[in-house]
């Protein structure tokens, strides 16, 4: 790869300049493009100190690459996205890397920034060369082997194709001209030694699709295959030494990156959720009531998402404590989002039905603020323990400037809501929200009746947050402790709904 990258470069500086160049630069350059995308942080200083003891006193420049820098600046502002520099030098590390191979991986945890990199950068190259860009994103895990490549009927000797061989054949069949496009086929998770042993032809330099009918299909050359995944311990050396590397590290992207993100889009695109009295369709102006409530969210959110604000302080304490999942920065905030996103909704819901008298400015900030306390504990210690969200909630009580409720003492955040009466915000112990039920005595033994209490009704709140942002769930805790009970509970709250319940086991495969 150092070799063929250091002739492309040569080839290059020749065709635009007819001058002799300095191949040691060349090669050092060729050595950065290649190596160091693959590398992590203390490796890439490693490798910088190599290269000053191999080639003393020679330098290196960079690649120029300012009108694709630009385009992916340009995307990134299209997009809401906030451009780290680190993870702008991954997007043009991937075009560095995608140039020489036809046949990448894409390393790092969920939330490392991949699939906007490759994302981006396609939508970069067809704003600077003009040449479309499609791409087409496979789960090779929710499909089995023959789905993904075909079938041969042992009856018949019919060939029947695959999901990732009907792909291939439409590009080179190039009937509503594919050739003239640049496509990319994603394999979005693990590469398993059990379905990706079969690409090995395709990825080595006879780009040949061997079918167990006898045909053969080879890879265009406007044609890349990518592999998203998050480790490399079940891929075979057969796999990986064919393929470009590019490893996204866990500072890739920032907190501050994606804080700016969500206030972008929140500032920009009206939420979508299920809303009483307010009618549907996107907003198109600043004047519509909608957007005037997310820009004002956007403002009482903006100090606490900053770097080194409230958000980030307790994100990096919540870090250290027990948890039942792997705590990981990207799931913290994503639910931290969503229910940021469900108290600006509550606001909008509650202006819409009471249109004479909405909420002023100062009451809205008021509401924000306080539920953004709230979010703050459950997005970051709502998979832990009692104690955990104990600890997260006195150490936001500590930070936040917030009026707290009264007589709090050493009750946790969570033990209450934020209230809206009258226009009034107040702070609501979940405690006296609890409804007295009188059962009748032949509904005793029925199932499917809940006793509400404290925990169920604050459980609920938080699902239905979620829900209404539509992300995905998932309830831990051992038989018995009421996940059944709480989430159709919180699912016959939500209007239009049909529940449709599934069980898995180990045994569950791909055809359910």
């Amino acid at each position: 790869s150092v070799l063929v990258s250091a002739g492309n470069l040569k080839r290059e500086q020749l065709q635009h300049s007819g001058e002799e160049v300095d191949e040691q630069a060349l090669v050092i350059q060729s050595v950065r493009e290649t190596v160091v995308p693959k590398l992590v942080a203390a490796d890439m200083r490693l490798l910088m100190r190599l290269l000053d003891d191999v080639f003393p006193g020679a330098t290196g420049s960079g690649p120029s690459n300012e009108a694709l820098r630009a385009a992916v600046l340009a995307e990134c502002a299209a997009r809401r996205l906030e451009p780290g520099a680190e993870w702008v030098e991954k997007v043009v590390q991937l075009h560095q890397i995608q140039a020489l191979h036809h046949g990448l991986m894409l390393v790092g945890a969920a939330g490392s920034g991949k699939t906007a990199a490759w994302r981006v950068l396609l939508a970069a190259l067809e704003r600077v060369e003009g040449v479309e860009g499609v791409s087409y994103v496979i789960d090779p895990k929710a499909v089995s082997k023959d789905e993904l490549y075909g079938t041969l009927d042992a009856t018949t000797r019919e060939w029947r194709d695959g999901l990732f061989t009907h792909l291939l054949r439409k590009i080179v069949d190039s009937v509503r001209g594919e050739s003239a496009k640049r496509h990319w086929i994603v394999f979005d998770g693990d590469v398993d030694p059990e379905w990706v042993e079969n690409l090995n032809s395709v990825l080595d330099d006879n780009r040949l699709l061997t079918l167990p009918n006898g045909e053969r299909l080879g890879l265009p050359p406007n044609v890349r295959i990518m592999f998203e995944v998050d480790t490399l311990k079940y891929a075979t050396p057969a796999t990986v030494s064919r393929c470009g590397m590019v490893w996204f590290g866990a500072d890739t992207v920032t907190f501050e990156m994606a804080g700016q993100h969500y206030l972008k889009t929140l500032q920009a695109e009206p939420l979508q959720g299920e809303i009483d009295g307010v009618p549907g369709g996107p907003a198109q102006t600043d004047d519509d009531p909608v957007m005037r409530v997310q820009m004002l969210a956007a403002r009482v959110f903006a100090p606490h998402l900053a770097g080194g604000g409230l958000v980030e302080r307790a994100l990096v304490h919540a870090e250290g404590l027990e948890h039942i999942m792997d705590f990981t920065h990207a799931r913290a905030l994503s639910t931290l989002f969503a229910l940021l996103s469900k108290a600006v909704l509550d606001v909008v819901e509650y202006d819409a039905q009471h249109s004479d008298f909405p909420l002023d400015a100062e009451a809205s900030s008021v509401f924000l603020g306080r539920r953004l306390l709230l979010a703050t504990v459950w997005a970051f210690a709502g998979d832990g323990g009692r104690v955990a969200r104990q600890e997260v909630s006195d150490y936001v009580c500590g930070a936040t400037t917030e009026e707290l409720p009264a007589g709090m003492a050493d009750e946790s955040i969570t033990d209450y809501d934020v209230g809206l009466r009258g226009g009034a915000v107040a702070w609501e112990a979940w405690a006296d929200k609890v409804p007295t039920l009188e059962v009748e005595t032949h509904h005793v033994t029925d199932s499917s009746l809940v006793v509400p209490t404290t925990d169920t009704l604050r459980h609920e709140s938080v699902l239905a947050a979620l829900l209404a942002a539509h992300r995905p769930l998932l309830l831990c805790g051992p038989p018995g402790s009421g996940k059944t009970m709480t989430l159709l509970a919180a699912l016959r709250r939500l209007p239009d709904l049909d529940v449709a319940a599934l069980n898995f086991s180990s045994a569950t495969t791909p055809e359910l």
